[in-house]
């Protein structure tokens, strides 16, 4: 577990858990017990109406990470970082850093929350050791079926890529997280019993049970109404996803009670199943990218009756001259599911227009989204808010 650091050194308490899965409300209590959140917390949305607690800039600076690892958090691949050059991740660590100053200033101890550190803690723990601070984790436990079920209402997903996608953020985690004092929080739990999460997360913070107007904030915050996607038995998985899932939530659940060599083997057990089957994250993508190709991925309640095909590229409309540049760099990206936009708008369908047209000239402005796993409404709030302040793209 590691030995506590100095009382006079700086402290980083990292919230680790899958999206989803309660890290906000977390973040939010180890808030209520003295750390410093971050002063450009993102703001609250739909999604999340009592706020993520996660700084917009170290948000930014993890994304460039794995986007320059050829990686992104719904890439349920294992992530190599040694094939990056060591002056391409020195610039990303240095850019971690300076976000990490920008959202905490020289506050002492520091709740850090973004699910996408999940996949690199150590590049993380190191980076902030490099500049005197000590990392310290919490794991964020939640049904993994809940989890599914919530990211397969946001984002379309199919349920064996959703259930993929928490076993490689819980893997990496609880992984690399061994050698750091930690504490392991049930969502479920916390919500039920606070102030017995509290204990727990005590001998990382500091300091003591909370009483008085502080309790009485933390009563009001952590409510019943925040337990969304209850539980379900198994969302049809197949086997050997099924029995992984199962035997890695079972294992972390012993953790969140017993943090001990024989947990941790048994943890490793479960996890060398999914290392022994590469084929098996083959497949689970191979099957998420048809069922986006053939128009599944909207919301269920929203879904076509039958997915809009996408006409041939050879039939398709030309975009206009002013928007042609710009649509032929989007379409280029491949982060434009053109099947998608059309099956979910029908305005686009309807339109004759060349759908990435449709979507700059039309459908940004309505808030449809190139693809299920963006948002473009959050993204133009948070872009807003860096220009009122100041900021800008890098």
């Amino acid at each position: 577990m590691g030995q506590a650091a100095n009382s006079q050194a700086r402290t980083a308490i990292l919230v680790l858990g899958m999206h989803r899965s309660g890290t906000s409300a977390l973040a939010r209590l180890i808030g209520y017990l003295g750390a410093a959140l971050p002063a450009d917390a993102i703001d609250a949305h739909a999604d999340n109406a009592r706020g993520y607690w996660e700084s917009a800039a170290i948000v930014k600076a993890d994304d460039q990470l794995l986007r320059v690892a050829r990686s992104s958090w719904f890439d349920p691949r294992p992530l190599d970082l040694s094939r990056l050059e060591a002056s391409a991740l020195r610039s990303r660590k240095d850019r971690i850093w300076e976000a990490v100053t920008a959202a905490f200033g020289d506050a002492r101890l520091m709740a850090i929350k973004d699910p996408r550190q999940c996949r690199f803690v150590p590049t993380i723990v190191e980076t902030l050791a490099e500049h005197g601070v000590a990392a310290r984790a919490v794991l964020m436990l939640r049904s993994p079926q809940a989890v599914a079920r919530s990211i397969a209402s946001r984002d379309g997903t199919t349920p064996a890529f959703a259930h993929l996608l928490w076993l490689r953020h819980m893997i990496d985690a609880e992984r690399n997280s061994r050698g750091l004092m930690r504490a392991v929080i049930g969502f479920d739990a916390m919500l039920a019993d606070w102030r017995d999460a509290t204990r727990r997360l005590l001998p990382l913070t500091g300091g003591v049970m909370p009483d008085g107007e502080t309790a009485a904030a933390i009563d009001g915050f952590l409510d019943p109404a925040l337990r969304h996607h209850g539980n379900a038995a198994s969302d049809g998985l197949e086997e050997p996803l099924a029995g992984i899932v199962e035997a890695v939530r079972e294992g972390l659940e012993t953790l969140a009670a017993r943090d001990d060599a024989e947990t941790r083997a048994a943890l490793d057990t479960a996890y060398a199943r999914l290392d022994a089957a590469p084929w098996l994250t083959d497949d689970i993508i191979h099957d998420e990218l048809r069922h986006r190709r053939i128009g599944v991925a909207a919301e269920p309640e929203a879904a076509p009756a039958e997915a809009v095909p996408v006409p041939p590229r050879q039939s398709m409309p030309a975009p206009t001259p002013p928007y042609a540049e710009a649509v032929a760099m989007i379409r280029d990206s491949g982060l434009f599911d053109e099947a998608w936009y059309l099956a979910r708008y029908g305005d686009a369908a309807d339109s004759g227009l060349d759908p990435v047209e449709h979507y700059l000239t039309i459908g940004a402005a309505k808030g449809y989204n190139p693809n299920p796993l963006f948002d473009t409404g959050f993204y133009a709030r948070q872009m807003a808010r860096r220009i009122a302040a100041g900021g800008g793209g890098q």
